[in-house]
């Protein structure tokens, strides 16, 4: 038997040492990564939630979120810890979400978050946003997947996109004034936006 790769186990997540980014294309509303789309539709298991002040393709000098997750419907890779950023109005409603279930007095990581592209259209032509819904789950096997590869510090430490964050600054655990500091002289970076 040959093992160059390896293979993902069947009872546990695959967490590649490279990260597979996946961009959630506004241009088109699909997912991609790389040239290739894996359609709109998609559910997930959120992992990690991280904030960073920065630039990322086309964008510059914005708040971003970064979501490390796992896809449980859809066309994405199943059982694959993932990649995506999000900045403005899809960043905006996933944080409404979040501040809502929270005051339910609930973890949303626990549910299944649902994104739908959403068509807008703008000053520079049609476009596309993430909306956001989440839902109480019916099966417990991926979260107890997700929460296997967080309490493990090796595997945990995969977590971590050096290509997609090259270009930015993290801001969790930063103090309020230290985040001001970052982005006092950042035009792009409107006090709304702030999740806090």
């Amino acid at each position: 038997m040959i093992s160059v790769f390896g293979a993902k186990p069947a009872d546990a997540l695959l967490v590649p040492e490279i990260p597979l980014a996946v961009r959630n294309n506004c241009k088109f509303g699909q997912w991609m990564i790389g040239d290739t789309s894996y359609g709109a539709k998609c559910s997930m298991t959120v992992l990690k939630f991280s904030k960073f002040f920065g630039d990322l393709g086309l964008t510059s000098e914005t708040l971003w979120a970064q979501l490390w997750f796992v896809a449980e419907s859809g066309d994405l890779p199943k059982g694959v810890v993932m990649v995506t950023y999000l900045k403005t109005q899809s960043l905006r409603d996933f944080n409404r979400l979040v501040i809502e279930i929270q005051s339910r007095g609930i973890e949303p990581a626990t549910g299944l978050f649902i994104p739908t592209f959403t068509n807008y259209k703008g000053e520079e032509g049609p476009y596309f946003a993430l909306t956001w819904e989440w839902k109480e789950r019916e099966n417990y096997e991926t979260l107890e997947q997700a929460a296997d590869v967080l309490a493990n510090p090796e595997v945990r430490s995969n977590l971590y996109d050096l290509e997609g964050t090259q270009n930015m600054v993290c801001l969790d655990h930063s103090s309020k004034e230290e985040i001001k500091a970052l982005t006092e002289s950042k035009p792009a970076l409107v006090a709304a936006e702030m999740p806090y």
